[in-house]
């Protein structure tokens, strides 16, 4: 494998293998004993209440407007419950921007649920939205985005525009790049119109298969009520010890260089186009359309590349 792959894979750090390291040595084997007392019920809360602390140092805005909250084994089973729930509902269909996460239209479609796409250019999307959405719909996208692995400037005008100026849309927000990037996001999802918020820490961390997630939701989610009892213990205090060590800009800060190293490199190997670019995401890089040979990391209106493979080699002896 070269030093760049299409899919976007976490690294695990040093730093998340001292962690986990240090959790297995403690041997909890209490956490898992005397389940007919109820005793775990509540052993997800700390998480939470880190995540929503991590993420507001951070820089993301909730408010006390999300009272639900659940949680996941990363953000693809929030993603599969909030699809379902609107399925259920009587949704008929989800909106996406073109070139962000892939789950969204694939776990759409396979409910039955018709996926409009749209461009991401303000002179595009409100004459696409305007005209394809009906009330009730639901328009699912990534800050920091999927697309490029950047923060979108846009997002602030675009939920205001999508609360004034259609009827009857929400708004789903994947933050599962916060803790990814070194600058500081400026996220507000204090807002009607978002109506839950997924997140998960895999590509912070680097803990895909420890499947650390969530979602936070304005409304019940009756598929996930039983997350109270069946959530994976380790991982809840895996991603709570990870967030108390780390702030959310600490290893995207920490990392800044190895992706520029990588990135010089990938160019000069000619592993990627001449003009990438470091995005905000720090195991991502980015480049406008074109350039032979380089079709399949085409996202959206512009190219990304994951440099995780290349930046995990260079930590490794």
């Amino acid at each position: 494998m070269g030093r760049v792959t299409r899919t976007v894979y976490g690294i695990y750090y040093p730093e998340t293998r001292r962690i986990v390291d240090a959790l297995w040595a403690e041997r909890p084997h209490e956490w898992y004993e005397r389940n007919y007392t109820g005793r775990q019920d509540a052993m997800h809360r700390p998480c939470f209440e880190r995540w929503r602390a991590w993420t507001s140092a951070a820089g993301v805005t909730l408010g006390d407007g999300y009272p639900h909250e659940y949680p996941t084994a990363g953000a693809n089973e929030a993603i599969h419950a909030l699809l379902a729930l609107h399925a259920a509902g009587g949704g008929k269909r989800i909106h996406v921007f073109a070139g962000d996460y892939e789950g969204y239209s694939f776990l759409g479609q396979a409910l039955g649920l018709e996926v409009f796409v749209h461009s991401r250019d303000p002179e595009r999307y409100r004459g696409s939205i305007a005209g394809a959405a009906r009330p009730g719909d639901v328009f699912w996208l990534s800050q920091p985005s999927s697309i490029d692995g950047n923060l979108w400037a846009g997002f602030a005008p675009f939920r205001e525009w999508l609360a004034t100026g259609t009827s009857g849309v929400t708004l789903v927000v994947d933050v599962t790049y916060v803790g990814a990037v070194a600058i500081e996001p400026r996220i507000d999802l204090d807002h009607d119109v978002v109506q839950a918020v997924v997140f998960s820490l895999s590509k912070p961390f680097g803990v895909y298969y420890h499947r650390i997630g969530g979602v936070v939701s304005r409304v019940e989610v009756p598929t996930l009520r039983g997350h109270l009892w069946f959530k994976n213990l380790f991982s809840v205090h895996l991603g709570e010890r990870l967030m108390a060590a780390h702030g959310a800009r600490d290893l995207p800060m920490r990392y800044l260089p190895l992706q520029r190293e990588t990135l010089d490199r990938c160019i000069a190997d000619g592993e990627v186009p001449p003009t990438a670019r470091p995005s905000d995401v720090v195991m991502l890089a980015h480049a406008p359309a074109g350039g032979e040979g380089f079709a399949e990391y085409a996202r959206g209106e512009g190219l990304r590349f994951c440099l995780s493979p290349g930046m995990d080699g260079a930590l490794r002896p």
